[in-house]
């Protein structure tokens, strides 16, 4: 599973992801992509960091994530969503210089049926409606949706960067993927602080307000979360002893990683194992 750039399988037909999303006590670490990413929240709640921005959201708010926004997501107790994610070939149409452009991040529920906020909704509840009935000719419909979407976030919901800072900002960015492509391949085994900002030619002081700055989190945080998720992966889907899958996936500091377990999966993971192959029977 990667956890930098998320590749995202697009429906053939209107070259775009839709999806009903149920998970529960799902933490889902760093990574970002390049498509338009819109999370609508059904039932339960969840938080959201993009870049440095945190989010907490419940029943009818709408969460975006920019192309190539750092984000990560933490799930608690049950919950549904529905997930669209736009590509740059929709996106292109908005504007020849649509990179330039930062939508709107946030859009909480409302009940005023002439807000802005509730106009963004029923977009996406006549989406659902489409593609839960999924008559002849419904993606013709669906893009309609898509567009009025796009429009609607493009004349009310997005800011203009100038290309300056768009050029740092993507400087910046290609530095935060390598460090994380570098704990991708290497979160087993001991991670320097040093090693990593010596590989992009930082300082450890520079690298880690650099890595906050983009991410809300510290750089630390993200390694944790990366073991943390394999671990939870290899817990479920192997007989390996907790001991040796602690050590394995680099794990060394046990009472940090029984209070982040917990935190994530809302239970310890001796009962979280049980629990799964109970349900498996």
């Amino acid at each position: 599973m990667p956890f930098a750039h998320e590749t995202i399988n697009d429906d053939k037909q209107m070259q775009l992801y839709f999806s009903l999303v149920e998970a529960s006590g799902q933490l889902v670490p760093l990574h970002w992509h390049n498509h338009l990413e819109i999370l609508y929240l059904s039932e339960g709640s969840m938080t959201a960091n993009i870049n440095e921005s945190s989010y907490s959201l419940n029943p009818g708010d709408i969460l975006l994530v920019n192309p190539k926004d750092l984000h990560y997501t933490q799930v608690y107790g049950d919950c549904r969503y529905y997930l669209l994610q736009i590509p740059s070939e929709h996106l292109e149409r908005i504007s020849s210089d649509w990179k330039l452009l930062h939508f709107q991040e946030y859009f909480p529920c409302s009940s005023k049926a002439d807000s802005q906020n509730r106009k963004l909704s029923a977009i996406i509840e006549e989406m659902i409606r489409l593609d839960s009935e999924k008559e002849p000719g419904y993606h013709l419909l669906f893009l309609i949706q898509i567009y009025q979407f796009l429009y609607f976030l493009y004349t009310k919901g997005s800011t203009r960067l100038s290309r300056k800072s768009r050029s740092q900002t993507n400087r910046d960015f290609h530095r935060i993927e390598q460090s994380m492509q570098y704990v991708k391949i290497n979160f087993r085994s001991p991670i320097s602080l040093s090693d990593v900002a010596g590989q992009l030619s930082l300082t450890p002081e520079y690298f880690c307000r650099l890595f906050k700055k983009y991410t809300g989190q510290t750089f630390f945080t993200y390694v944790n979360q990366v073991r943390l998720l394999h671990f939870y992966q290899e817990l479920l889907h192997t007989d390996d002893s907790i001991t040796y899958l602690l050590d394995k996936n680099g794990i060394t500091n046990y009472k940090l990683f029984m209070r982040e377990f917990k935190e994530a999966y809302g239970t310890t993971p001796h009962r979280l194992r049980k629990q799964h192959q109970t349900n498996d029977k």
